[in-house]
């Protein structure tokens, strides 16, 4: 049987191009993958892993770390106090079903369930530890006064020589749905588990998992919608006409869109109208 025998468009996305394009991506936007403090950022080479990236990254000085505020000591405030830290994505994979790249850890119920994919992560961070700066640290006298005009002294970030550094592997299990994303009916990537490995106690791996279960929500429904009318070509001579597109019922197709054969298959039928 053809794709198309009960279609008028077959789109298929296959999971090796996905992880091909995902790691060419990391490579050449390191910073949309790398967040660190501007002193790691200038001084890359205390990161908790080296940054991969093109040469082209550095032949147009383009940054390795996107550069994010200090993580603040809570309650230290005469002066406040705020530590370098750095956090990096360095691995990212996806596997459509039936489930041949990632190893599904057993929280998440393996192996993978049919028109599910399964994506693994793995980040690693880092914060430093400043016990020297702690030791010959003196707080701000005015601070200890009732006057509330007194101006607030800067944020303190003590110098950093090494960051304390760890890893972990997340995973995900999700699939593919169909909403309305401005008027446009779009694919969007459904999160429905997530685990990370070696948490404990349960409550801190349960925080963990729902932070990063909202991240994933998040940036697959911000960054990777696809409208369905994107795969129609705008030309001149459509204007005759009105042309319409959506996906093809069930019956005659099951799964649609359909996660299956290591592949992410869409069915679309075109109506055109005068």
């Amino acid at each position: 049987m053809g794709y198309t025998d009960h279609c008028d468009l077959y789109a298929a996305v296959q999971e090796d191009g996905i992880n091909l394009v995902a790691q060419h991506v990391m490579r050449q936007r390191p910073s949309w993958f790398n967040y660190a403090t501007q002193y790691v950022s200038d001084h890359p080479q205390i990161a908790c892993v080296p940054v991969a990236h093109t040469i082209d990254v550095t032949h147009y000085s383009n940054p390795l770390f996107k550069v994010v505020s200090p993580v603040p000591i809570l309650g230290a405030d005469s002066p406040p106090v705020g530590l370098n830290f750095c956090v990096q994505l360095v691995k990212a994979q996806v596997d459509f079903h039936p489930g041949n790249v990632v190893t599904l850890p057993a929280a998440l119920s393996p192996p993978l369930a049919a028109q599910h994919l399964a994506m693994h992560v793995k980040i690693c961070g880092g914060m430093d530890c400043p016990s020297e700066f702690v030791k010959d640290f003196l707080p701000t006298p005015t601070s200890y006064g009732e006057a509330t005009n007194i101006r607030q002294p800067q944020q303190v970030v003590p110098p950093t020589r090494k960051l304390v550094c760890f890893c972990l592997d997340a995973y995900l299990v999700a699939h593919i749905g169909v909403q309305s994303i401005a008027g446009k009916p779009s694919l969007v990537g459904i999160v429905d588990s997530v685990d990370v490995v070696g948490i404990e106690p349960k409550g801190l791996s349960e925080n963990i998992n729902c932070y990063l279960k909202t991240t994933f929500e998040l940036m697959l429904k911000e960054k990777l919608i696809f409208p369905i009318s994107t795969m129609l070509f705008d030309l001149p001579l459509l204007s005759l006409a009105t042309i319409t597109a959506q996906l093809t019922p069930n019956p005659p197709i099951p799964n649609n869109p359909a996660i299956d054969d290591d592949q992410l298959k869409v069915f679309i039928t075109i109506t055109v109208a005068p």
